[in-house]
């Protein structure tokens, strides 16, 4: 794959923006059936994803450290990262506990973009520590990996019964190398939802908090200095998500999952603003961790493109959710809404071009 390279311009003109769409709705059908297929080959193999089957030759590496040095991921002061998860029409717990589904589809999905992503999710389960191979492979197309960590009992973390498996993943990322974002037991303030309070226990806040700074302790033990830690509650579930946050010393990223569920763009961008304004005191970068919409794509994704630069400056990550859960997010070319046009669209913003443009 070419490194991505885009440019500051007007907007291409009409004949090409159709051009464009044409190209991309061919991308887009290839995409389910070559993805298909991948996936097929890719569960008939051992299941480690190994590096010279799933790296793309000639693709860029972006921040790759140098020998003998660990760095964060890069924060952009005047740009952001764009990311997604690619799952498309994959149930939910299905393409987050097979990451292959999702490496069978960037290829496709990159090139109906027209450029990599900036940033990949990978949800990955407890007991089940990413491969480096896996990493590699997504590094391979230019894309930084943004790891979902999923929860466990906070008492057992506490407790140090964990110790073995929270070392071995520090160790783990360590090894990879290069900049990684880890993001452990998002949206803890939906205390409703049976994952999250099977997670939280009895222990509530608190534990959380201290299950949290356990982990980061360790990672820092392990001298796992490329992993930042991204702190990020759901924007529904009140107060902020304040009480959990676990302090300024043990968060890298502040970030929030929010969705178009009004079916009102400027409704949902203004909900947003209100957790914004509480938490850009704390002078740490700001990520949009999930987000999505369902019969209005095109226009929240537009509104989303404006509003980010101009009333979110310090957000400087977003990523879509491109897959199924309680609603089908996945990215639709349909009448009336022209989602994943308008995902393209928004890739050749320069503003979101980040690290393949500005900084």
């Amino acid at each position: 794959m070419p490194t991505p390279h885009l440019e500051a311009h007007d907007g291409p003109d009409r004949a090409t923006r159709c051009a464009r769409r044409r190209s991309n709705a061919r991308a887009r059908a290839r995409r389910l059936v070559v993805g298909a297929a991948a996936v097929v080959a890719l569960a008939a193999a051992t299941g480690a994803v190994t590096d010279a089957a799933t790296a793309a030759p000639g693709g860029p590496v972006p921040h790759a450290a140098a020998s003998g040095t660990l760095a964060q991921p890069a924060v952009p002061q005047h740009s952001a990262y764009l990311g997604a998860f690619v799952a498309p029409h994959v149930n939910e717990d299905q393409a987050q506990s097979d990451v292959r589904l999702e490496l069978a589809q960037l290829g496709n999905f990159d090139g109906a973009m027209g450029r990599s992503l900036g940033l990949v999710h990978v949800y990955q389960p407890w007991a089940m520590p990413v491969r480096a191979s896996t990493l590699a492979a997504l590094a391979a197309t230019g894309a930084t990996p943004f790891v979902d960590w999923t929860c466990t009992s906070d008492a057992s973390i506490i407790n140090g019964s964990q110790d073995a498996l929270i070392t071995s993943y520090a160790d783990s990322l360590k090894a990879y190398g290069r900049p990684v974002f880890l993001r452990w037991f998002w949206e803890m303030n939906l205390v409703n939802l049976p994952r999250t309070s099977g997670c939280l226990g009895s222990l509530g806040a608190a534990g959380y908090i201290e299950a949290w700074q356990h982990i980061w302790t360790i990672f820092q033990n392990e001298g796992a200095a490329n992993v930042a830690f991204v702190w990020c509650p759901s924007i529904n579930g009140g107060i902020y998500g304040s009480a959990y946050y676990p302090g300024d010393a043990y968060v890298d990223w502040i970030g929030w999952d929010g969705y178009d569920r009004t079916h009102s763009p400027s409704e949902t961008i203004a909900q947003f603003q209100p957790f914004y304004a509480y938490w850009v005191t704390h002078g740490k970068p700001m990520v949009l961790g999930e987000t999505g919409a369902t019969t209005d794509q095109a226009p929240y994704l537009a509104a989303l493109a404006t509003a980010l630069p101009a009333s979110f400056p310090q957000v400087r990550a977003v990523l879509y959710y491109d897959s199924k859960s309680t609603s089908d997010w996945t990215l639709v070319d349909v009448p009336g809404d022209l989602g994943a046009d308008q995902f393209a669209t928004f890739a050749q913003i320069p503003y979101f071009g980040f690290p393949f443009v500005g900084s």
